[in-house]
């Protein structure tokens, strides 16, 4: 499941809009600030906001990667395995501490979708991304007072 470079600008599409859950190609582009640890070039992506709620225009996202780029015993990259989503040509991970905001015009057009994940999937990033953003710090502090 190559990225589809063959599908021009031109030809793209907006009648989907982008769900929670739903994962995209998405074009990361260069590497930024020469750093080697971000995200570059096409991957694909998993939108993790609730678009109903947000205002429109722009999603976050989580890369997803190949899991042979997985680091031992590093929490937030979640395994995603094949059979858990046939629609994924290899067993993947999302990277939940890598969270972009992008726009929904220029990078996430219909030809780009790819499947939607499913609530236990999402769950599991999103326990993972509570602890990426130390969530569960701010729940102890609040339950404190």
């Amino acid at each position: 499941m190559p990225f589809p470079y063959h599908i021009l600008p031109r030809d793209f599409t907006f009648d989907r809009y982008p769900r929670w859950g739903d994962v995209y190609w998405f074009d990361f582009g260069a590497a930024r600030s020469n750093q080697d640890r971000t995200m570059a070039e096409p991957h694909l992506a998993v939108v993790i906001n609730n678009t109903e709620l947000t205002l429109r225009g722009t999603v976050l996202i989580l890369p997803l990667s190949g899991a042979e780029h997985r680091k031992p015993n590093y929490t937030p990259h979640v395994i995603i395995t094949r059979r858990e989503c046939p629609k994924l040509d290899k067993d993947s991970i999302a990277k939940t501490d890598q969270i972009y905001c992008v726009s929904v015009q220029t990078g996430l057009p219909d030809q780009y979708f790819l499947t939607h994940l499913s609530p236990q999937i999402m769950q599991r990033i999103y326990e993972r991304l509570l602890r990426v953003l130390n969530f569960d710090q701010i729940v102890k502090t609040r339950s404190a007072n």
